[in-house]
């Protein structure tokens, strides 16, 4: 493939990427040996235990309200308590930014209701058994779409009316302290014009759901700001919360007033940007009311901007960043993540015009994944190597070890898509290859090579 990588395997050191053998974007994915994927769930497949069999040539609203989105990138794992059994368990969450009719609806029109309904976010629970799978009828299942009501908390509660209808273009997002999943409205804009009036104010924020109440109403944290695509969460040794925001305008944090504890912890604290240089990062102090315009407090603070797409991950090291054509660097606290200087290491260079997705596999082991770009395919790359290659058109839409470092997660989303390719002609029918079956975005589950 031409495209090249340096990939991390100590955050001291970024090693050359050299293939081990020639992978290249074809009709399903290629493996390394010694590397095993399953499929764990697809386009249309059941989330709520009441889903209809997925029938993609008749699309109806009811039924994508509870079916896995068309789209997909995974944003968030939380460990599971324990049952009698004693099977290993998790809660993934994995969002469902876009939507493209031409790849999702037979005559390629668009429907925005029923779109409404295949976007949004879908949370799964898995399970161990021998081997990673998703456990049918698991309590945590859930699914955020245009018809979700939420609750809008903080200081713009008030004016947002308190409640609000749907969650829309949710892009990034990550696990926070005490089972929080938050979710960002980063690309709600984009619906604007397809559902008139129904996408404005009340969206484009962050959105709080709880990992182990299901039945609790999804909270728009409005304290954090509104515009950020994607986010980034750890704990303070006194309890509090710090959420890192990826804005177009800047690198924002926010940390609370109190300790994670509260339910509603997001709704009060303070926000800073930050100022990145060649020797280090420092944290600026914005305004008490910047949530209101976030764009504006963080040019007001003198941020350094952020290439649309950087994507962000708080692992044992530290907060990761990677933006596209960049490559990733590690953001490492001088002392605990509310530190106001943070110091700066290279982890990877990259020359794609696309960006790249990171995990971190323990304390001292990065894993990438590039973006598709046109007539490539995204790649995994580990331990200076690449590991897979996506079927055709697809991407990498997160990365995510699991909890008892058995395997690696991964989604493969929007498979077969392409300048030119349509629900009757993708470029690929990647997983089912099944005449007639459109290319579905999947999570899948790595394991073997770990």
């Amino acid at each position: 493939m031409h495209r090249r990588a340096l990939l991390l395997s100590s955050p001291a050191l970024a090693l050359p990427f050299r293939p081990s053998q020639a992978l290249s974007p074809q009709q399903g994915a290629a493996l390394v040996p010694g590397w095993r994927m399953d499929t764990l769930i697809r386009w249309g497949d059941s989330v709520l235990p009441d889903a209809p069999p997925w029938a993609p040539a008749f699309p109806e609203a009811e039924a994508a309200s509870s079916q896995f989105g068309w789209d997909g990138r995974l944003v968030a794992a939380i460990a599971s308590p324990r049952a009698t059994d004693g099977l290993p368990r998790m809660v993934l969450a994995i969002t469902h930014p876009q939507l493209d009719p031409a790849m999702a609806f037979p005559d390629g029109r668009d429907r925005p209701e029923v779109a409404a309904m295949m976007q949004g976010a879908s949370i799964i629970n898995l399970e161990q058994r021998g081997q990673w799978v998703v456990s049918a009828g698991g309590f945590q299942a859930r699914r955020l779409t245009g018809a979700t009501l939420c609750r809008a908390t903080g200081p713009g509660a008030e004016r947002l009316g308190g409640a609000v209808q749907g969650v829309f273009g949710l892009s990034g997002g990550c696990a926070a302290p005490g089972g929080r999943l938050l979710m960002i409205e980063g690309e709600a804009s984009d619906w604007a014009p397809r559902l008139p009036g129904r996408v404005g104010a009340g969206h484009g924020w962050v959105v709080e759901c709880s990992a182990a109440e299901p039945g609790a109403i999804p909270a728009k944290r409005t304290a954090l700001g509104s515009g950020a695509w994607d986010g980034a969460s750890t704990e303070l040794p006194d309890g509090r919360i710090v959420v890192f925001l990826a804005h177009s305008r800047g690198l924002a944090r926010f940390i609370s007033a109190g300790p994670g504890s509260d339910p509603d912890a997001l709704d009060q604290g303070s926000l800073a940007a930050a100022r990145i240089g060649p020797s280090g990062l420092a944290w600026e102090p914005m305004a008490e009311n910047a949530w209101m315009d976030m764009a504006a407090a963080l040019v007001s603070a003198r941020a350094t901007p952020m290439p649309a797409g950087a994507a962000l991950h708080y692992g044992a090291s530290g907060l990761i960043l990677t933006a596209p054509g960049e490559g990733s660097q590690l953001l490492r606290p001088q002392g605990d993540a509310a530190a106001p200087r943070y110091g700066i290491a290279t982890l990877a260079r990259a020359r794609e015009p696309r960006g790249q997705v990171a995990a971190l596999d323990g304390p001292r082991r990065t894993w990438l994944g590039t973006e598709a770009v046109e007539g490539d395919a995204g790649m995994v790359l580990g331990d200076g190597q690449m590991v897979l290659a996506a079927p055709r058109g697809a991407s990498i839409g997160g990365l995510l070890p699991a909890v008892d470092g058995s395997a690696l997660f991964a989604m493969l989303r929007r498979p077969g898509s392409g300048a030119g390719r349509s629900y009757a002609r993708p470029a690929t029918r990647w997983p089912d290859f099944t005449a007639g079956t459109p290319p579905r975005s999947a999570l899948v589950v790595l394991s073997g090579g770990m």
